[in-house]
């Protein structure tokens, strides 16, 4: 991904936005600038409205910066703010003929770009959809051993249940598996 065209900077700095803070694709394109309130030690994401939160309370999310320069969502939204400028308005916007718009991206475009990136990466598409990173968060989380609780209030799912029976299972299931042992 060239991330000094204007393209691969959005689409990484929406990448690495959404895999560290595990937000809904559709919480994400509704980002505004005023949405975002860069601390010392991270970032805080205000979703102002959710599928689990229709009356518009909002939940804020935060995202710390990265280990690595090059994968540092922190630091790859500090160049996109600095290419898009501080203009009231969305936090990801659409491209056309290589400009930036003031149209925010919609979740549907979220998806087909990563679906888009990953094709581009040599992996198979047909299984990466919009909530691709938000499970990947909840799945690399678990493989790196954080507790279900810590996940849940990352993800801001109100059933556990749910975190378990589609994030995390599958994974225990293969770390679990006595089919190894039968000498096939």
């Amino acid at each position: 991904m060239d991330r000094t065209s204007l393209t691969g900077a959005r689409d990484a700095d929406i990448i690495l936005i959404d895999f560290a803070s595990a937000l809904r694709r559709s919480e994400l394109a509704a980002l505004t600038l005023a949405d975002l309130d860069i601390r010392p030690h991270g970032l805080l994401l205000t979703a102002r409205r959710s599928k689990t939160d229709q009356e518009g309370r909002g939940h804020v999310v935060g995202v710390v910066h990265g280990q690595h320069a090059a994968t540092d969502p922190i630091a790859a939204l500090h160049h996109s703010l600095n290419r898009r400028g501080h203009t009231p308005g969305p936090l990801f916007v659409n491209l056309r003929t290589g400009h930036l718009t003031h149209d925010p991206i919609h979740g549907d475009g979220i998806a087909r770009m990563l679906k888009r990136r990953a094709t581009a990466a040599g992996l198979s598409a047909e299984r990466i959809t919009g909530h691709s990173l938000r499970s990947g968060h909840a799945t690399t989380a678990a493989l790196a051993g954080v507790s279900i609780e810590k996940i849940a209030a990352q993800t801001r799912h109100r059933h556990l249940s749910t975190l378990l029976e589609r994030y995390i299972r599958p994974i225990d299931a293969l770390q679990h598996t006595t089919s190894g042992d039968l000498g096939l």
